[in-house]
């Protein structure tokens, strides 16, 4: 029943002002609606849009018509009810019932109450194994790169926000790039967890990419968040590419890169990569705008939304080591 409440005050928010015609629609959604329709794999809000239309006429379909259509007006799907204010929505909806205004209100929140309890029970945890890269999405990463160690050395904080019931399980990832001469071969990378987690298994595929399955301390329902870390090592001592970029394959909301150099071996020149697509990684190096380092050897710089499938970081020119 709380999870139906909660769905329930968030398909009663997203039915004011504009509706689903409103603008920033993906950042106007609660984490119950966005997890049910999973629209952290929408890449705009055209798409947000399209997927809201199709889940929700869906779960409508068995509704009488007249419930049918107060959904659709007070979201303003239906055609004729694309206005900015629901007032004027429900009085659309009352002309076309043939109801007074209070009447049509309170059609609309009957209707909304079965549309909630509806989502609540098509979207129940079944009975097969989850699978640990979905039913979650990253609020926010923030990543620490350091070269000042022994080996060069990833820290990743993650705030994650489940998007199903009784999640326990997830996935990290990490590959190491592929050096511009090529000549790198077969990588080693460990995981430490700092925090949040449990590693319970870890798994190489190919030479260069890795996954860990993460146990998290307590099973996460629908909107919760949780936050944890991990620590990646290249143990090999090979070279790695001067770069460090994130490629995010599901919503990241907000991510943040710092690169620590080695005070001895300070880069040439660094600079910032944004939309960049993966492929173009591999070609020659090509700076942009140049990034001074702080008094710390650090550079860090933060993205807002980084777009699915595009690689955001930083990306150096190695110096000569001083003396």
């Amino acid at each position: 029943m709380a999870h139906e409440d909660g769905l329930l005050r968030e398909l009663t928010t997203l039915r004011r002002g504009w509706g689903l015609e409103a603008d920033r629609l993906r950042s106007r959604l609660g984490p119950l609606v966005s997890g049910w329709c999973e629209i952290h794999r929408t890449t705009s809000d055209r798409d947000a849009r399209r997927v809201l239309r199709e889940a929700i006429s869906a779960a409508i379909a068995e509704f009488p018509a007249d419930d049918r259509l107060a959904v659709n007006v007070a979201l303003g799907i239906a055609p004729g009810a694309q206005h900015a204010l629901l007032s004027d929505r429900i009085g659309v909806l009352a002309d076309q019932l043939r109801v007074s205004e209070r009447t049509a209100r309170r059609r609309v929140d009957r209707s909304f109450v079965r549309l909630a309890a509806e989502i609540e029970a098509g979207t129940r945890p079944g009975d097969g194994v989850p699978d640990p890269n979905e039913g979650w999405f990253v609020k926010r990463l923030k990543v620490l790169v350091r070269l000042d160690t022994a080996e060069p050395e990833v820290t990743e904080e993650r705030l994650i926000v489940a998007t199903r019931d009784t999640l326990g399980r997830i996935a990290a990832q990490f590959t190491v790039p592929r050096t511009e001469d090529g000549r790198d071969g077969e990588r080693e990378v460990v995981a430490d967890a700092r925090h949040g987690v449990r590693i319970s298994a870890g798994t190489r595929e190919g030479q260069r990419h890795f996954r860990w399955l993460l146990d998290l301390p307590r099973a996460l329902d629908r909107g919760d968040t949780h936050t944890y870390s991990l620590v990646y090592r290249i143990r090999d001592g090979l070279p790695i590419r001067p770069s460090y970029v994130f490629v995010p394959l599901v919503t990241c909301e907000s991510f943040e890169v710092r690169v620590r150099f080695h005070p001895r071996r300070p880069p040439r020149v660094v600079w910032r990569l944004d939309r960049v697509p993966p492929s173009v990684l591999a070609d020659p190096p090509q700076p942009g705008e140049l990034l001074p380092l702080d008094g710390a050897d650090e550079v860090a710089q933060e993205f807002a939304a980084p777009q699915l499938g595009y690689a955001h970081g930083l990306r150096w020119l190695p110096g000569g080591d001083i003396p």
